[in-house]
């Protein structure tokens, strides 16, 4: 009988064509998944998939990638067959005919599970025939493929696909065959759903990826652990490994469904009502026959029909009652909404951390997490229960006597439509309660009330309207409730991500969409809002046509076929339906007319290929001057009026250049940015204008006499900034009501610049371009010519005067000169006593201002101040501490700090990090004034950054590299260096143990994600990781091995030697011979590995043991110690161990705080040191033993993680409690 039931199955979904229908849709969507990685819409697009460079696009780890991704989408699908076999049975009443009959349990729900699977399984599989057949295509790029694998694809299918497809069937199969009640295949999904997000969320801490790695029932997150630091090569090659966190996971999840059905089995019943208690019928009441015989008048009501439009309103109001209350009162409704607020808490609790230090609980970011984190939850809701409502008559099988009723077919469509915008006020009410309760749980209670309106009842909800005329209008035109999920969610998958990877990025033309509107403490909603209100107002017009036609399409009776439906639209469309469409259509005509004119005309809308193309014909004109001598500015003056509440900002300048090369200068080339409006540029002396590309905004002027060497000549130029209108995406955020942020590049700059270049080869090879070089080779001595800053300026002296908004202060590098009022304006007038890089700032807010003096060792004064938002006032004292500190440690090790001041200035958060000008640091409102430290656990993130900033005053203004290979190494690595020193005198080692923990795992992140070579640390080219996270790391480990004095005098006698200098300008490798210097003979080796080399290790502790031997411990380590090499493509070679390194034995210290009388006392726990000493490991497995003082707690091999290790984790371990043997667990 399984047999029977199991091809009943199978016979019924092939005939069915839905399957058919999601077969074609999966394969078409990895057809255009493969073919976006190929390069056949453009390699623009390849890149954002597949990163570009050396990545295949049918690398094993790709294919892995895509089809996990689109394989969770796969729900659905898993959610129509599996959940409606055994429901389908009540659903058509042939129930009895299965339950009265001698079949076994197995036999019945053996034959439906494993009937159902199997066609869920086999629709899933299309995802990989639809990758494979795109490799095929005509229009991709055949380089962009190895070898074919067909292993590379069906891997994935076994190892992700096919494990959830059981899972999600199970859970599906279960919950609706015991309960009968298809809504809890609605909870199921959701629950499958937070699982997915709670891993995504957990997995970016350091310390949780064993636990989302495990909680996830697809397995991708297990499998980004086991290959987050896989090299381009790895990935290209090798297919993803078995490791144990990856099977457990496969287990656990595979398990839990079977566990699943075999509960099912147990409780399964063949009778209607299920496993219950049975009631007791009613014990029977003799009646006489004249109780019998009674006959009672009745008076029957008055009934009047009344079909007014008073009382279609009426019944209105009392049906959208019904409908809400229907759902609100709906168990799994409030199940989900359950699940929902306590995924928020953890969406509270794990996002935006930075270090690892939380950020303050404001209003703004509670917003930005709760509507975040509860949004995928409301987006369910709308989707699972506008399917409902539409459904639900049909379901209870109520319809036709519904539908028989004399109301209009509008009533209950608009009932059901304004049913579920009340669940949806409701749930961002709740929203707003448990921000304001997350809030006061956190100690804040700046709530901001108006905020949570603005935000939830405006923005969140116009955007959660438009999805539900989406949802209701899909649910009502595609008139099958299960295929309808699938259907929005296809739907909003095609508009979200598919469009705008085939290249279709304006709004217009994307269903729900808008210029990006962020929120800033500083700015509000600021000059977003135009746009964002335009583009919601075009979208609601639109979806009030959707509604009209939804309404017209509504069904009522029997005949569902389409083509009826539509002709009896068009039949009853009444003159209000017709008003209404008009309206509509006329309002979305001329908001999307006023759009245009505003994004196209008064703004200019590029797509990210045309972008390319204009960057691509910059290179190929004017590459070829770029080495053609020119003058560098030495001195800029500049006039600048500012408009912040317009937008507007007009410059007058008077630049003085001067020809410091060893030829005549005939022709000047100046380049001005796209978005300024040029009213004036003239020299000094008699020129003519020979060339004026407007569109790539380079001119070419030629002087009537050339300019000789050492000769210098002025330009005076006027230009201006104004934006009018809204464009298509939200750029250009510089200049803002509250808070303008600009720097140099708004001016003009003289001679070609490198940075208007492409950079991804991918693209550069599209446009004929030959692969970009990054930046010029080390030794390079024409390159030295420049510094890393700026290409047509050395040092340059400084003066600028600023006017802006009465109620704003605006600020440049200099010291204030005079500040004044003048037609309702305000003026500052700053200069330099000295020259600085052609590198500085302008910003301008409604300041509030923090000042305080620090004292060097030689009693030079310098004021600090801190310009901040008035209510951002909780960080100030750190950041005025951290300047301090900063300023003490760099001037005691370094040089003396060069300036009489030295100011932080808060800028919105639609940037997020600071910025070191001269004496000046620009710093987002959204990294260290809004950090919520915790001094026992926490890094000071506030410290951290303030620190690495005020560094950057030696390193990058007074010692300035050439701009070649590594000069970022000298800039960041050593503003971290310095960062970090300081932090471990205020912090202690321990907390710079856990920093350097989170910048190893970056660097190691970084390095798998390189899409060209990864480069040595002395010869990095602009790549982050290696110059911030890798330059942290290796920095602070050397001065570990030859000393913190040694190695800052060091670099001290640098600084004197380079600070300061003109070209040809120091470079890293000039930088590491100082470092070599002071290193010691035997340890000479750190420096060719560390700046010279990649060199990784792998160190990990197998085994510790310890017994007491009097009054000391003899501990016993085996160690395992392996060093590799790279070739900065990832391939590696072992080499000869012959190195210094750390043994660690560590005892566990109880610490008390908090002894008062009315404090709580807690304890805490820290390490105490016992030995640390490095020893010369010259083999890969070697014994250690050591005598130590304490009973030991932990020991290993580099301990504090000062050597590049892939698994810095098993490096030390626990000792037993005995001081037994303790193993490595296989």
């Amino acid at each position: 009988m399984f047999q029977a039931i199991f091809k009943f199955e199978l016979k019924y979904r092939f005939n069915r064509p839905a399957t058919y229908l999601y077969f074609v849709i999966f394969t078409l969507v990895g057809l255009l998944y493969g073919a976006i990685m190929g390069g056949a819409f453009g390699s623009e697009v390849a890149v954002t998939i597949t990163g570009g460079g050396k990545n295949l696009a049918n690398s094993p780890y790709n294919i892995m990638v895509i089809t996990g991704a689109v394989g969770q989408l796969g729900i659905f699908v898993v959610a129509a067959f599996m959940g409606v076999p055994v429901y389908r049975d009540f659903e058509h009443k042939t129930f009895p005919l299965f339950f009265t009959k001698p079949i076994s349990k197995w036999h019945y729900l053996g034959g439906r599970f494993f009937g159902s699977l199997l066609i869920s399984a086999l629709v899933l599989l299309s995802i990989s025939l639809g990758l494979i057949l795109s490799q095929w295509l005509p229009a991709v790029n055949t380089e962009k493929y190895g070898v074919f694998n067909l292993w590379y694809y069906l891997h994935p299918y076994f190892l992700v696909t096919l494990p959830f497809t059981v899972f999600t069937g199970s859970i599906f199969f279960a919950t609706v065959s015991l309960t009968r009640n298809q809504l809890f295949i609605y909870l199921n999904a959701i629950v499958v759903l937070v699982l997915i997000f709670a891993a995504s969320y957990l997995s970016g801490q350091i310390d949780n990826k064993t636990l989302s790695s495990l909680i996830d029932p697809t397995g991708l997150t297990a499998i980004a652990k086991s290959t987050e630091l896989w090299t381009v090569t790895e990935r290209n090659n090798q297919v993803i490994p078995l490791t144990s966190l990856i099977i457990i996971n496969r287990l656990i999840w595979v398990g839990v469904g079977l566990i699943i059905l075999l509960l099912t089995y147990v409780r399964f019943s063949f009778t209607f009502v299920g496993k219950g208690r049975i009631k007791q019928a009613p014990r029977k009441v003799s009646k006489t026959l004249t109780d019998t015989l009674t006959i009672q008048k009745i008076r029957l009501p008055k009934v009047r029909q009344d079909f007014s439009q008073t009382y279609q309103f009426g019944l209105l109001r009392m049906l959208i009652k019904k409908e809400f209350f229907q759902v609100l009162y709906n168990p799994i409704f409030l199940v989900i909404t359950v699940v929902g607020l306590l995924f928020m808490v953890l969406g509270v609790t794990t996002s935006g951390k930075i270090f690892e230090t939380p950020v303050l609980p404001v209003t703004y970011r509670i917003l930005d997490i709760l509507s975040g984190s509860f949004r995928m939850f409301i987006l369910a809701i709308i989707v699972f229960y506008s399917g409902e409502m539409v459904w639900a008559e049909r379901q209870y099988k109520v319809s036709l006597m519904y539908d028989a009723l004399p109301i209009p077919n509008w009533l209950p469509f608009t009932a059901k439509f304004f049913a579920m915008i009340g669940i949806e006020l409701f749930l961002l009410t709740v929203i707003m309660l448990m921000g304001m309760l997350v809030q006061a749980g956190n100690g804040y209670y700046h709530f901001e009330p108006l905020l949570y309106i603005k935000h939830l009842y405006g923005v969140q909800m116009l955007d959660l309207l438009l999805v539900t005329i989406l949802t209701f209008t899909i649910h009502i035109v595609v008139n099958n409730k299960y295929f309808g999920f699938f259907a929005v969610v296809l739907v909003y998958f095609f508009f979200s991500t598919i469009l705008p990877y085939l290249g279709v990025t304006h709004k217009l033309l994307l269903f729900k969409s808008a210029p990006m509107m962020l929120y800033s403490d500083l700015n509000g909603y600021g000059h977003f809002l135009q746009g964002w209100l335009a583009f919601k107002t075009y979208w609601l017009a639109f979806g009030l046509i959707l509604l009209v036609f939804a309404n017209g399409l509504w069904l009522r009776g029997t005949d569902s076929h389409w083509r009826a439906r539509w002709r009896k639209t068009l039949h009853n469309f009444t003159p209000v339906a017709k008003l209404a469409l008009g309206v509509a259509t006329l309002a979305f005509v001329a908001m999307g007319g006023y759009i245009f004119y505003n994004t196209n005309i008064l703004n200019d809308f590029v797509t990210q290929e045309e972008e390319n193309t204009l960057r691509a014909s910059y290179e190929k004109k004017y590459k070829k001057y770029d080495t053609m001598p020119q003058p560098k500015v030495i001195d800029v003056q500049l006039e600048v009026d500012l408009y912040p509440y317009k937008r507007i900002l007009k410059a007058k300048g008077h630049y003085v250049l001067k020809n410091k090369t060893e030829t005549a200068i005939q022709n000047i080339h100046i380049n001005t940015s796209n978005d300024a409006v040029v009213q004036k540029m003239k020299f000094g002396k008699a020129f003519r204008e020979i060339q004026n590309d407007q569109t790539l905004a380079y001119a070419i002027y030629k002087l009537n006499k050339p300019l000789e060497p050492q000769q210098t000549i002025t330009l005076d130029f006027e230009i201006s900034y104004a934006y009018k209108g809204f464009g298509n995406s939200s750029a250009n955020n510089f200049l803002t009501y509250n808070g303008t942020f600009v720097n140099e590049q708004i001016f003009p700059k003289i001679g070609y610049q490198p940075l208007g270049e492409l950079t991804s080869d991918d693209v550069r090879k599209k446009h004929g371009l030959e692969p970009h070089q990054r930046f010029p080779r080390i030794n390079n001595l024409e390159a030295r010519k420049n510094n890393a800053l700026s290409n047509d300026a050395d040092w340059i002296n400084f003066e600028i005067k600023l006017s802006t908004a009465p109620d704003q202060i605006a600020i440049a590098p200099g010291y204030l000169q005079k500040e004044w009022k003048k037609n309702g304006r305000r003026y500052f007038h700053y200069k330099m006593d000295k020259p600085i890089l052609n590198f500085y700032s302008i910003l301008s807010a409604r300041y509030a201002v923090k000042k305080d003096v620090w004292t060097s060792k030689e009693g030079k004064k310098v004021n600090l101040e801190i310009y901040y938002h008035p209510t951002h006032t909780y960080n100030l004292e750190r950041m005025m501490q951290g300047m301090k500190k900063s300023l003490s440690y760099c001037s005691a090790n370094f040089s003396p700090y060069q300036y009489r001041q030295m100011r932080i200035l808060e800028f919105p958060r639609y940037a997020g990090f600071a910025q070191s000008f001269a004496n000046t640091v620009p710093y987002s409102e959204s990294i260290g004034f809004l950090a919520d430290v915790d001094d026992k656990k926490d890094i000071d993130l506030v410290l951290y950054v303030t620190a690495h900033e005020v560094a950057h005053q030696w390193w990058g203004h007074q010692v300035v590299p050439a701009y070649v290979q590594g000069a970022h190494t000298v800039i960041e690595s050593m503003a971290q260096y310095s960062a970090l020193m300081t932090m471990e005198k205020a912090l202690g080692k321990d907390k710079i143990k856990k920093f350097l923990r989170l910048e190893m795992n970056k660097y190691l992140k970084g390095r798998s994600a390189e899409i060209q070579k990864e480069m040595p640390l002395m010869l990095t080219e602009g790549q982050q990781y290696i110059h911030y996270n890798k330059g942290s790391v290796v920095l602070y480990a050397l001065q570990d091995y030859i000393g913190e004095k040694q190695m800052n005098a060091a670099l001290q006698k640098y600084v004197k030697q380079v600070a300061y200098k003109e070209a040809p300008y120091t470079t890293a490798l000039e930088w590491v011979s100082f470092l070599r210097e002071a290193t010691p003979d035997s340890l000479q080796y750190l420096i060719t590995d560390m700046f010279e080399k990649i060199t990784l290790y792998e160190n990990k502790v197998n085994s510790v043991s310890y017994q007491k031997k009097g009054d000391k411990y003899e501990v016993t380590l085996d160690i395992v110690a392996k060093k590799v090499q790279s070739d900065g493509y990832g391939v590696e070679k072992e080499v000869a161990l012959n190195d210094y390194i750390d043994i660690g034995i560590f005892a566990r210290k109880q610490t008390l705080s908090g002894k008062g009388s009315n404090t709580k006392v807690r304890r805490s726990n820290t390490n105490k040191v016992l030995y640390l000493k490095k020893h010369k490991i010259t083999q890969t497995t070697q014994t250690i033993k050591v005598l130590v003082d304490d009973k030991p707690h932990s020991g290993g091999i580099d301990p504090y993680n000062k050597l590049i290790d892939r698994k810095p984790v098993d490096n030390t371990m626990l000792f037993d409690k005995t001081g037994k043997l303790k193993t490595v667990k296989k």
